[in-house]
């Protein structure tokens, strides 16, 4: 049944949105009291509905065959985007594309509209986002505005029609884009096009300008949290760290460089400082770091659930602290795999995992295993542990003991839906779990 429900959603958006890109509000209301006065004119003796229908459907007609005629003679332009590294969710931004006209005609004022891709929902996220976002019982009954709300998010952006200004032959003009992110997540723009209405503003033309395909990394909000200190003790890394060049602890000899302000003097090579003339300093492999692994649990039932959108900005928050220069840390998360990708001293900042956690997405309940048995395996390598939890059952708990029985005390956080509280003894973990409650509906609070 869901997924025939979603059939038809998908059918009625694709054909509402096919009219929208060919007939202006105008043209819509024209059009739609034609249909209306056709229908009631079939029987031409009864009234004179059938003469109402004649004549919308003629200035339609007349309108749409202008506006192909004005499409055969549409100004050749060049536009490049200049778009942002990346932008927040919630937090609006802009853009700036570059619009030249390549003609030697001028051409008149018209506007612009970004084609974005647009994902796709499964028949199952779509059962559960519209039961957990409904407002009202007419929601819940209908579906469709909740269809039309996640096919929003999925989007991770809107942008309005850009506005153009006529342009002289050869002039080039910036034109600033507002957008509005509206969840985290990857936008692309697939393609732009240029707009030209027919002469009674009824019907209107797209003409595809060459702007390429580009994307947009929408990073998820940030939600503060209260954090404990952290450890900073260093600890052994095995194979030392890649890319982390250092004059380093340990005996490994890596290759000869350059001195630089602050390396020690024991570091020097005398020997090539005697033949060469310049400093010249042993660089060995760092294999000593303080090391912090943040763990984000992704085991949620269906995307853009309250509870795991929760976590993922608590995880951007706490990615995006500002860190000790010789410290790193590692995200800890489930995709396709588990992923432990690790940030700091020479393997990049928090952009790139905040990048991730845009395109994060939810797991299946089994993948609590194989995540828990990775931060095992690396407890040994880490100072600190931060722990975003989806639920509080037995190997969750099992493995913060563990933790606790290695000597590692981790600051754990279990969010939960407002009104539920998942089962589990708190009393063996006093001062290291938090629980956090999150409204039912799709709106995040901060967590303190």
């Amino acid at each position: 049944m869901a997924t025939h429900k979603l059939a038809l959603f998908r059918f009625v958006f694709v054909a509402s949105r096919w009219l929208r890109e060919r007939l202006t509000p105008a043209g819509l209301v024209i059009v739609a009291l034609t249909a209306f006065a056709g229908a009631f004119g079939l029987d031409t003796q009864s009234n004179l509905a059938h003469m109402l229908f004649s004549l919308g459907a003629s200035v339609v007609a007349v309108d749409a065959a202008a506006a192909v005629l004005v499409h055969r003679r549409a100004p050749r332009l060049s536009v490049r985007r200049h778009l942002p590294d990346f932008v927040t969710s919630g937090e609006p931004a802009r853009y700036r594309i570059e619009v030249q006209n390549e003609r030697t005609q001028p051409t008149r004022t018209g506007g612009l509209v970004e084609q974005l891709r647009q994902p796709w929902p499964s028949p199952t996220s779509l059962e559960h986002f519209r039961g957990a976002a409904a407002s009202n019982r007419f929601d819940q009954r209908i579906g469709y505005p909740a269809f039309l709300e996640i096919l929003r998010r999925l989007r991770a952006i809107d942008v309005e029609r850009i506005s153009m200004p006529p342009l002289l032959p050869g002039q080039r003009v910036d034109i600033e884009v507002a957008i509005r992110p509206t969840a985290r997540g990857l936008a692309v723009f697939e393609s732009l096009a240029l707009v030209i209405p027919g002469p009674l503003g009824l019907v209107e033309t797209r003409v595809p300008v060459n702007a390429g395909e580009a994307t947009l990394a929408v990073l998820p909000t940030r939600l503060p949290v209260e954090l404990p200190p952290a450890a900073s003790h260093r600890l052994l890394q095995p194979g030392g760290i890649a890319l982390a060049q250092h004059v380093g602890d340990a005996e490994e000899f890596r290759c000869l460089r350059d001195y630089r302000p602050g390396d020690p003097l024991r570091a020097i090579h005398w020997r090539s400082f005697a033949r060469t003339g310049k400093p010249v300093v042993r660089e060995f492999q760092e294999e000593f770091f303080a090391r912090h692994a943040l763990l984000l649990d992704t085991a949620a039932p269906y995307p853009f659930a309250p509870a795991f959108e929760t976590a993922v900005s608590m995880a951007a928050w706490l990615v995006a602290q500002a860190r000790d220069a010789d410290s790193l840390l590692d995200l800890i998360f489930v995709g396709e795999r588990v992923h432990r990708v690790t940030a700091g001293r020479g393997l990049g900042g928090a952009d790139a995992l905040l990048r991730l956690l845009a395109t994060v997405a939810p797991t299946p309940p089994a993948s609590i295993d194989p995540l828990l048995a990775t931060l095992e395996r690396n407890a040994a390598q880490v100072s600190s542990v931060i722990a975003i939890f989806l639920a509080w059952d037995e190997p969750r708990q099992n493995a913060v003991r563990r933790l606790l029985a290695r000597g590692v005390r981790p600051a754990v956080w279990v969010v939960e839906p407002d009104g539920a509280r998942f089962a589990g003894d708190d009393a063996g973990f006093a001062g290291i779990l938090r629980r956090i409650a999150v409204p039912e509906a799709p709106a995040a609070t901060p967590a303190t």
